[in-house]
């Protein structure tokens, strides 16, 4: 009888031992997987219904593509770029890298220009915020800050055109992929999480891969660590300015804090320019990050 009851005891310890174990390994595995720091959590995305948009070779078929870096609302810097690059005519497929609008001067004018054009974009962490803005704007009791006010005026078709942005367009004729933030390396692009594509800048290794970090002062560039097998034309890093890996290109230059605004053209034949102009002005005094 005690033999049986010891066997019991041993069989049922065994047995607690494995279920703890495969709760923690399940635990660890969503939490990889889920995994956003409470911080960062207030800054999901109000999702498109639509998150990857790939352009086929019908798109860009006998045309040039120009991928333009983080406007911010400065509306004659874009278009004085457009015109520089000669993107405003038919042959040339423009395409926007997210942070369109917001804390700049004029985000309203680049709001409607991309509205009434034939530009495509991805949609940036400042889209993002502008669309929290306006949803929350809905409730009358609901204040505005200084730096949001012209949300309050966006008309509904405006709003939902910001939250039909996809968070990336691919070009499988130039193996490029266009999105704001970044990509993290080894893991598919449905994996990828809307918080990485809009607002990651670096990476920092662990034993089971990359974890996406914000702020660059932890880590390393994701960039950096990006081996294909697409190239990345991406924005959001205006600290570190134009950036140029084998395998992605960073195109913020900080036009909203006095640097330039920055495109990447693709020619016909699939060479590759650097067009850039001069901002008019510091907009706004430093990049926050």
């Amino acid at each position: 009888m005690q033999v049986h009851v010891k066997m019991g005891l041993v069989a049922l310890l065994a047995g607690s031992v494995v279920i703890t174990y495969l709760c923690s390994f399940a635990s660890k595995s969503l939490t990889r997987f889920f995994y956003m720091p409470p911080a960062q959590q207030k800054e999901i995305s109000r999702a498109p219904k639509v998150r990857h948009v790939v352009l086929d070779e019908s798109v860009v078929r006998g045309k040039r593509v120009f991928f333009i870096g983080d406007v911010h609302g400065c509306y004659d810097e874009m278009m004085q770029l457009l015109n520089k690059a000669d993107a405003l005519s038919d042959d040339t497929v423009v395409i926007f890298v997210g942070d369109m609008v917001n804390k700049g001067p004029k985000s309203r004018e680049v709001l409607d220009f991309l509205r009434h054009s034939k530009a495509y974009a991805v949609k940036g962490n400042h889209e993002d915020h502008v669309l929290r803005e306006y949803d929350n704007s809905r409730d009358p009791k609901y204040k505005l800050s200084q730096k949001y006010t012209w949300v309050g005026k966006l008309t509904s078709e405006e709003a939902q055109y910001l939250r039909d942005l996809p968070y990336t367009i691919s070009l499988p004729t130039y193996n490029i992929i266009a999105v704001h933030a970044g990509l993290v390396p080894g893991r598919p692009l449905e994996e990828q999480s809307d918080y990485e594509m809009m607002t990651m800048r670096n990476l920092v290794k662990t034993a089971e891969g990359f974890e996406a970090r914000k702020r660059p002062t932890e880590g390393k560039p994701w960039a950096a660590e990006w081996t294909g097998p697409q190239h990345v034309v991406f924005g959001h890093d205006a600290v570190r300015r134009l950036q140029l890996y084998d395998h992605a290109t960073g195109l913020d230059t900080g036009c909203l804090y006095g640097g330039n605004l920055t495109g990447l053209l693709l020619g016909k034949e699939k060479e590759r320019e650097i067009v850039s102009v001069k901002s008019r002005q510091s907009y706004v005094n430093t990049a926050k990050v």
